[in-house]
């Protein structure tokens, strides 16, 4: 069976593409990432200077904005693209024997990205127990604010389980953590239970988060296909049976298992908690 992959979970190109897909084209943070976008391969070699003049804008707020996207100067944000970048020339690694077929008769791939699929998801539909789901639901119902943490496609997924359960007149707060912040830290006390939702939970980075967010004494859960990850600060870990592909660094499977539990925890949470 493939192995959770280690794939760079804090992407500086997702943060990048967060401020342009959420902020308004006339917000200078937004000409600044739009314009790194464009022209990424250049990055890595460029003053700060040079990046404020393509940005019409001041030296001084590019600094500003590198510290917001949790890089601590312009330079190690360039270090950053510079990884990233180097990265993606991986991004899709179609060395495995088992693609020879795929390569021979691309067609081959349709099946093979949905026979994946299936099997991730046939592990987790084995393996899933409502006792789970309920107890889950249940600390979420319970607790007076929930913090939804992820990276990436998880923080998607997440987001979409928080639009669900608001109809459902549960609110919970859904924050971004790049680089070495984590926004909406201040809001996190006893009452608060944090969600961390992460597919492979790679030690550091995790346990870096969880030091951060454990500062007021919340109530943790983490959902995690990673089956030996483990902290102290943690009230509740579920472990997610499936599998990611071994050809590509973003996660593909792991995406569709993670958005079918949290659909089953939506469904449930209606079920047990929506006549209040």
């Amino acid at each position: 069976m493939p192995k959770i992959r280690d794939y760079n979970e804090v992407d500086i190109l997702y943060t990048l593409m967060s401020y342009v897909n959420i902020s308004s084209s006339n917000d200078t943070y937004y000409t600044i990432a739009y314009t790194i976008l464009n022209h990424l391969d250049k990055i890595p070699e460029i003053s700060i200077n040079d990046l404020a003049e393509m940005c019409y804008t001041s030296p001084a707020t590019i600094s500003r904005f590198t510290k917001d996207v949790g890089c601590k100067s312009f330079a190690s944000f360039k270090q950053e693209i510079a990884i990233a970048l180097k990265d993606a020339t991986k991004e899709v690694h179609l060395n495995d024997p088992e693609l020879a077929p795929v390569k021979e008769d691309p067609q081959k791939l349709i099946n093979k990205i949905y026979r994946d699929t299936m099997i991730s998801l046939k592990l987790g539909a084995e393996s899933v127990d409502i006792k789970d789901i309920d107890q889950m639901c249940q600390m979420i119902h319970d607790a007076k604010k929930v913090h939804l943490i992820g990276y990436q496609f998880n923080r998607i997924v997440l987001n979409d389980l928080q639009m669900k359960l608001i109809k459902l007149k549960k609110f919970m707060y859904s924050f971004i953590h790049s680089g070495e912040e984590i926004q909406g830290l201040d809001i996190i006390d006893e009452d608060t239970l944090v969600i961390i939702l992460t597919v492979r939970a790679r030690q550091k980075l995790i346990d870096d988060l969880i030091e951060s967010a454990a500062f007021n004494h919340p109530k943790m859960m983490m959902i995690t296909m990673n089956e030996t990850y483990t902290n102290d600060h943690l009230d509740y870990i579920y472990r997610l049976k499936g599998f990611d592909s071994a050809y590509t660094e973003s996660a593909m499977m792991g995406t569709i298992d993670f958005a079918t539990l949290l659909n089953i925890i939506y469904v449930r949470y209606a079920m047990l908690y929506s006549e209040e």
